[in-house]
């Protein structure tokens, strides 16, 4: 797996061949941030947002985010394989300062969030079995997490 995009492009991530964690492909990733580069109503300045990357796996679509140069990223991922990984991989593209790594389960992570923790951009990107993110955007939208 690798980033394709912005300083760290090129670079290698480590991955798990987990059943429950799944790589997000390139050209999914490119197409993201077309739409959130480009887009008519999602047009971002990625240096000055906040991204919660909920279900981040080994943190492939986070790490696009801090390769880019986004402001800050926080890592929710309730696996504790996969959370090791995604530790590695910060760890070792020294990416430390503009993130923050928790191992919890998500639905428990956000309760505990306030209208002092708002977010730019949110991705979710769950088990396929998963069907509980539908749960974690009512939260979402109810505690009025996110920004403008």
């Amino acid at each position: 797996m690798r980033i394709i995009g912005g300083r760290f492009k090129g670079r290698k991530i480590s991955f798990t061949n987990s059943s429950t964690t799944r790589p997000l492909r390139d050209y999914v990733k490119e197409n993201i941030f077309n739409i959130i580069s480009h887009g008519k109503n999602t047009k971002f300045v990625l240096d000055k947002i906040s991204v919660l990357d909920l279900y981040s796996g080994v943190g492939s679509f986070g790490i696009e985010c801090l390769s880019r140069n986004v402001g800050k990223v926080v890592f929710v991922e309730r696996d504790p394989l996969a959370f090791s990984i995604l530790k590695k991989n910060i760890f070792e593209l020294k990416a430390v300062n503009n993130t923050k790594l928790i191992l919890e389960n998500i639905e428990s992570f956000i309760k505990k969030l306030d209208e002092k923790n708002k977010f730019d951009l949110f991705f979710l990107d769950p088990p396929y079995k998963d069907n509980s993110y539908l749960e974690i955007i009512k939260i979402i939208k109810k505690k009025k997490l996110f920004k403008k």
